[in-house]
């Protein structure tokens, strides 16, 4: 016993070390040290074809813009996302849709396109599209869909890492290359108004919840329904992202757990997941999805609000490999002209979400959550928790304080 504590004190100051350095050092010094990662250019076929799409839409794209729109891997960039409207201030970085020539924001589309499947395409097209102009019509100026950023980071020509982020309102997608592997963490969508010319912009993420919910017993209802405020827990910040190095275990043990569900109740809570992780092209998300499935028995679903389809819902699924939060906002676009910001309709009318990977992989190896796993020493040690297979990320530099920071 003695043995171990001070095994884990050594581990706790080595920790503590390799955090203050990490706040120490230079941007430009750790931009540096997370470029050197970078994986060998790929010869997997698909992972050809996405850097293929991607150099001809760099091509298309004037020394200027391009200039404008990169930026090495690891650079602070990747985490100055937020769902605020651009037009209330900030750099978000990047070029905007606004620069862009019709050909060249054809090009964009299509790297979308690749890196998304149909769903997701569909999804992102309607919200950066339609929506958007939707809202720019109720205020002009404030929305608008050339308000959407684009930044680039590495080069798919002479690297097999890079990436890109799309940012904007109700929109901030987070993609990364390394190797064969494609991720697109994190990844915050939203809708307002929640159907758009005729079309209900995520109806499966609404949908496919209450088909978990309707499927449980009042037993497994009374442990997922939990009481509070509806919000969203790891969502955007007002410019940068606060949950970067993120210690998700407070979140452990809340809610009810897929070991208590049945066969049914268990697909149909991987359909829950599955509508946001196949937002992914398929290839890349049955990957994701099998690092979910082996940790699925520690799979924690919390709701809170009524169970209805007529009422406002919260709900989040924490599993070691995805954290996905839903939320109904209260109106603030198109939600006022359908009686108010405090009423059923606005709040029916108006949505978040995220998804993240608790694991660690947000934004990839690049990014400057790679601290020191304790997490793991923590659930071991812990009689209260008794997990030895869990994979959360942990770190000891200054962790924000979860509140809300949402925007409309």
């Amino acid at each position: 016993m003695l043995h171990k504590i001070l095994l884990i004190l050594i581990m706790l100051s080595a920790s503590i070390v390799v955090a203050l350095s990490l706040n120490n050092l230079e941007t430009s010094a750790v931009e540096a040290e997370k470029t050197e990662g970078t994986a060998e250019i790929s010869t997997k076929p698909s992972i050809v074809a996405l850097a293929t799409i991607m150099k001809n839409f760099r091509a298309s794209l004037s020394s200027e813009l391009l200039d404008a729109a990169s930026y090495p891997l690891g650079h602070k960039e990747s985490y100055s996302w937020t769902n605020t409207p651009p037009s209330m201030g900030g750099d978000r970085g990047g070029i905007r849709f606004g620069r862009l020539s019709a050909e060249q924001l054809t090009h964009f589309y299509e790297v979308l396109d690749a890196f998304l499947s149909d769903d997701g395409y569909t999804k992102v097209s309607l919200i950066t599209k339609e929506v958007e102009t939707h809202l720019s019509k109720i205020r002009p100026g404030f929305w608008d869909p050339n308000h959407y950023h684009i930044a680039l980071f590495g080069n798919p020509e002479t690297d097999g890492s890079w990436g890109f982020q799309l940012d904007g309102h109700h929109l901030a997608l987070n993609f990364l290359v390394h190797g064969d592997e494609v991720s697109i963490v994190p990844a915050f969508i939203g809708s307002e108004p929640a159907t758009v010319n005729g079309i209900e912009v995520l109806a499966d993420e609404r949908g496919n919840a209450f088909a978990l919910m309707n499927s449980l017993n009042a037993t497994q209802k009374e442990n997922a329904i939990q009481t509070g405020r509806r919000r969203l827990q790891v969502g955007p910040g007002r410019s940068t992202d606060p949950f970067l190095n993120y210690d998700y275990s407070d979140f452990v043990g809340i809610g009810l757990k897929a070991s208590e569900m049945n066969a049914t109740q268990i697909e149909n809570l991987r359909n829950l997941i599955k509508t946001y992780v196949y937002n992914l092209e398929t290839e890349f998300a049955d990957v994701w999805m099998a690092d979910i499935d082996i940790g699925l028995d520690h799979t924690y679903f919390v709701w809170i609000g009524g169970t209805t389809t007529d009422d406002p819902i919260y709900y989040r699924v924490f599993n070691p490999a995805v954290w996905i939060e839903f939320n109904n906002e209260g109106g603030v676009g198109g939600g006022r002209r359908r009686g108010g910001s405090g009423t059923r309709e606005g709040y029916l009318d108006h949505i978040h979400s995220i998804t993240r990977a608790p694991n660690g992989k947000d934004y990839g190896i690049f990014a400057l959550n790679q601290g020191p796993k304790m997490l793991l020493e923590h659930y071991a040690l812990k009689g209260h928790h008794g997990i030895t297979n869990i994979l959360i990320d942990y770190s000891l530099s200054n962790l924000p304080v979860r509140e809300n920071m949402e925007a409309p």
